[in-house]
């Protein structure tokens, strides 16, 4: 039998779970709780195999009671998580998290808890249970499940640059059985865009996965890939081929993939899929820039354009493009320091999105926009404190800071002393 601990604050969910789980012929549950900070009591004296827990609750949340609960006992007891619709954010954290899988409360049937209880035993199974085989076809799921929330664990840490070397990457790589061979990498990212209005926000989940069920089916057939869900609108399909393939080939037979996948999934589904394609890269470890340029290429996807590529935005010429334009931004950020040159204004003065300019300009000069903005700022006001016998709340309004106090916060920051500091060592030195 395996111990279930339910922890929610609303006393009828208790109620409704416990009905549901006592037709559940290998679980038992121990208890309940109104609140993480009880819930983690319970775990410590009463070692749950499984926790369905919510994600808001008093005094301590459900994350934060994952989060205790991994650091104290590790990844059993396994975490279900229970969810609003609004809490797509959390749910993410959760996942994030390693909880095993979250259930959305006012769609919450037999069936959905039954699938999230056979997840949560294939985690116990694996840490607690490795020799038990009470259940052939139940053993077979856990290390496909097990697997799976592996390589997806994987395949986000890829995709945003975590790996520092790539002895790392290729050590974890063949501990999920991914196999890194190819030397020619695509990302594609999209969003789903739900057009219609009468779409209840109760299905917006099922909508989702029934989504990325079909993309994947259609993908598959034209190249090799892998899809990452990144949350609960957004997901990632990774191509992958050698060099024998011409790049142009291999982009026509992507585009086409996804054009299909546009179409059929707002035939079937009434919803409309918004995707952008980076460029090729050609190692593991620079795949997070084909997926930083997919993303900023699905910021300028619209309803007449679902599909953008990229290397069209920048212009044929990318390198030399991309240098001409960044150059030009930061000559207009030279000339503009009294403004407060926020990222959006910029963006919208140069025709492009505020989260494509912000990948554009950290690839392109190794630093953040903002910190960028605010280095220039510094060092015109290091001059200006020295030079013009202005003081730090003139300077800090001509700069076009909010407030003195804001100025040397950032002063201190980029200088390492405050203004005063930097005109009295000047004035010593």
């Amino acid at each position: 039998m395996y111990r279930v601990l339910i922890v929610d604050d609303e006393p009828l969910v208790q109620v409704g779970l416990k009905s549901m789980l006592q037709g559940f012929e290998n679980v038992e549950v121990i208890g309940s709780a109104s609140n993480g900070k009880d819930a983690l009591d319970i775990i410590g004296t009463q070692s749950p195999d499984i926790v369905i827990a919510d994600i808001k609750m008093p005094v301590m949340t459900g994350l934060e009671l994952l989060a205790e609960s991994n650091k104290h006992y590790g990844p059993v007891p396994a975490f279900i998580m229970l969810t609003a619709y609004e809490e797509f954010d959390m749910v993410r954290k959760a996942l994030s998290y390693q909880a095993v899988d979250y259930l959305v409360k006012i769609e919450l049937d037999k069936e959905q808890l039954s699938d999230a209880i056979k997840k949560a035993i294939a985690r116990v199974n694996q840490v607690k249970k490795p020799a038990v085989q009470k259940d052939p076809e139940l053993s077979q799921n856990a290390d496909t499940v097990q697997l799976e929330e592996l390589r997806q664990h994987f395949m986000m840490k890829l995709l945003h640059g975590e790996f520092e070397e790539e002895t790392a990457l290729k050590h974890e790589a063949i501990n999920v059985q991914m196999d890194f061979k190819y030397n020619r990498y695509i990302a594609a990212f999209a969003e789903i865009v739900n057009e219609s209005t009468n779409t209840e926000s109760s299905h917006m989940i099922t909508l989702y996965r029934s989504c990325l069920s079909m993309t994947r089916e259609i993908v598959e057939r034209y190249a090799p890939c892998y899809i990452v869900s990144n949350d609960t609108e957004h997901f990632t399909i990774l191509f992958f081929f050698t060099e024998n393939t011409p790049v142009a080939e291999s982009m026509t037979h992507i585009q086409e993939a996804v054009e299909n996948a546009h179409t059929m999934i707002n035939n079937y589904f009434n919803v409309s899929l918004r995707l952008g394609i980076g460029t090729a890269v050609s190692a593991p470890m620079e795949i997070h820039t084909t997926f930083e340029e997919a993303e900023a290429a699905e910021k300028e996807a619209d309803h007449d354009a679902p599909i953008r590529l990229f290397s069209h935005i920048v212009g044929a010429n990318r390198r030399s493009g991309k240098d001409k334009l960044i150059s030009t931004i930061q000559d207009y950020i030279d000339h503009n320091l009294n403004g407060k040159l926020q990222l959006n204004e910029i963006a919208d003065a140069f025709g492009l999105s505020p989260a494509y300019l912000s990948v554009l300009f950290k690839k392109n000069t190794d630093i953040g926009f903002s910190e960028y903005v605010y280095t220039r700022k510094i060092e015109h006001a290091k001059k200006m404190l020295l030079s013009d016998d202005m003081k730090v709340y003139e300077v800090a309004d001509a700069l076009g800071f909010e407030s003195a106090y804001y100025f040397s916060k950032v002063f201190k920051k980029v200088a390492g002393v405050s203004p005063r500091e930097f005109i009295q060592a000047k004035s010593e030195g």
